[in-house]
């Protein structure tokens, strides 16, 4: 702001007053295009958005994938997942023979957010509502994007699975069950403001396999254990 100031009280009306020279012109210029410069950069980076794509359909996101990995494979490769609670929302996976689906990412807007990426929960819950829902609608949202966005390629489990079996866990005596049993999705507002959503997965590999999961969220909808 000081450039400008020192621009438009002094630069201009000296302009207006004396005939400028060539080099003097040029000064000039460079002294526009170096505020305007300055002042691209003072813009804070969560201020501009990715310039929209398209995601419409499954080969447009296909198309999009590509861009974003520096290795071969096909659309028969890549598992897709929209959310139908908000069309912001597309979760992207890889089809692995021995695992299924592996969740990869998620495009967010026209923004790829990649497994591991911290902003990367927080950008999907706020997509959802997040910042104006108050503590029953943010466990609503916590529950949804954990069984549809993080464990999209998961099956959550509602009810006990007929084959569900504990998983083992090997101790110094030896091999044993954890004393933990089955239970529905749930989740819960801690009194610091955490939401926390637990529940069971099953998913088929060589045998079929049951895991437990919780997952933690700030109050601004971070992940901090997932």
């Amino acid at each position: 702001m000081r450039i400008l100031t020192f621009i438009f009280n002094f630069v201009l009306p000296w302009q207006s007053t004396r005939r400028f020279d060539d080099w003097k012109v040029l000064a000039f210029s460079a002294i526009l295009a170096l505020v305007a410069g300055i002042g691209a950069m003072l813009v804070p980076a969560g201020c501009s958005r990715a310039q929209a794509i398209d995601l419409s359909t499954d080969e447009a996101v296909f198309k999009q994938v590509k861009k974003q990995k520096n290795k071969k494979f096909s659309q028969d490769d890549v598992c897709i997942e929209r959310l139908k609670e908000s069309a912001r929302v597309i979760v992207v996976g890889f089809f692995a023979y021995d695992r299924g689906c592996r969740f990869d990412g998620v495009f967010i807007d026209s923004r790829y957010f990649e497994t591991g990426d911290a902003n990367l929960s927080n950008n999907a819950l706020t997509a959802l509502g997040w910042k104006k829902g108050k503590r029953v609608q943010r466990e609503v949202l916590a529950k949804l994007w954990v069984e549809k966005g993080l464990l999209a390629f998961f099956t959550v489990l509602h009810t006990k699975d007929k084959d569900f079996v504990l998983p083992q866990e090997t101790y110094k005596g030896g091999t044993q069950s954890k004393p933990r049993e089955f239970y529905p999705p749930q989740v819960i507002t801690k009194e610091n403001g955490e939401t926390v959503v637990t529940l069971w997965t099953s998913v088929m590999r060589r045998k079929k396999e049951f895991h437990e999961h919780e997952f933690r969220f700030s109050s601004a909808g971070i992940l901090l254990k997932g």
